[in-house]
């Protein structure tokens, strides 16, 4: 994958309740959805350069181990 696709890729870190975070680069979509039970909910499509894969990573944000998350600049 060459720079230039790179180049419109934000980062984004998830706050955990224990204190810790889950950092994720190469983001090329966040995606703020509703469940069917009306909770929210993160999704983040990313490319993970370990294992050379796009990936998707889900987060319920009702969930008592997240508390949020931000994006990079």
């Amino acid at each position: 994958m060459s720079r230039k696709r790179y180049r419109n890729r934000k980062n984004f870190t998830i706050f955990l309740v224990n204190g810790k975070t889950l950092h994720f680069t190469n983001v090329s979509k966040k995606e703020d959805l509703i469940d069917e039970k009306g909770y929210p909910y993160l999704v983040l499509h990313y490319f993970d350069k370990r294992i050379n894969k796009q990936r998707t990573a889900y987060f319920q944000l009702t969930n008592d181990n997240v508390i949020g998350y931000a994006e990079d600049k």
